[in-house]
């Protein structure tokens, strides 16, 4: 079964015992427990590392800030490039020293043969110490292409719907029509929630379409957005064409334990 796990989660499922007051603890226990056993292949969205470890105070500063520089990998066999990736990335990076309590659960869920998948974008967010671990990098280059056409389809759909990242854009271009970075920089502090929810619907609507790319059995997430707007990936709304097109699927914690045991 493969599940992705979503940022509010992650952590309780690679150590369970660090959460006993949790009201789902031995649900947890069951779910790592099976991850162990390998009835669980268990994801996570690189965004968990990236753009969610950004603290929300910094998102600001951060996203009106960003540069780009070009990163070429070359896959060879046989003295011949078979595989060539052009990545236009942030050329400001996420610092695990900065943030250890992260590493620590990463490296908990690297032990746990957690993959941590990236979704293919342009000037995408990176944390330079996972790197080296990314699954693309077991990945054929056959694998990797299905996936990111697929994922590539998905968030190019959210984003077209003014979900997903087109969310802080819109946000700075509220400021800043031509450039939506110098807007973000323009905004007032008092917006700041603003940037940093939108920052983290980023982060939601690449893991799902990370989620669909990969063809994951569930989304396990404790965020229903009941209250979310339309542009929210995890609305209502959003959630009845993901299902219906892709076969997106959402699944408590809670519930994830009951279907392993009785399955």
């Amino acid at each position: 079964m493969k599940i992705i796990f979503d940022s509010n989660i992650w952590q309780i499922v690679v150590k369970p015992d660090d959460y006993k007051k949790d009201s789902a603890y031995t649900d947890f226990l069951k779910i790592r427990q099976a991850i162990v056993d390998k009835i669980i292949e268990p994801y996570l969205s690189e965004t968990i590392f990236t753009i969610e470890a950004i603290r929300k105070v910094e998102r600001q500063d951060y996203f009106s800030s960003r540069k780009a520089k070009f990163q070429t990998n070359f896959s060879i066999k046989d003295n011949s490039i078979v595989n060539m990736r052009i990545t236009i990335m942030s050329a400001q990076g996420i610092n695990f020293n900065e943030h250890p309590k992260i590493k620590k659960y990463f490296d908990e869920a690297i032990k746990l043969n957690f993959k941590i998948v990236r979704l293919p974008r342009i000037a995408g967010v990176i944390n330079e110490s996972i790197e080296p671990m990314l699954f693309h990098h077991q990945q054929t280059p056959e694998e990797w292409k299905r996936y990111s056409e697929k994922a590539g389809e998905v968030i190019t759909r959210i984003e077209n719907m003014g979900g997903g990242m087109t969310i802080l854009e819109n946000l700075g271009k509220q400021y800043n029509f031509s450039d939506w970075r110098k807007g973000l920089k323009q905004m007032p502090e008092t917006d700041r929630k603003k940037i940093a929810k939108a920052a983290a619907e980023w982060a939601d609507a690449d893991s799902v379409a990370i989620s669909i790319g990969l063809g994951c059995h569930y989304f396990c997430t404790r965020d229903k957005a009941k209250n979310a707007g339309s542009k929210s990936i995890l609305s209502k709304s959003n959630l009845e064409w993901l299902s219906k097109e892709y076969g997106f699927q959402t699944i408590l914690p809670e519930e994830l334990a009951y279907k392993i045991h009785h399955t």
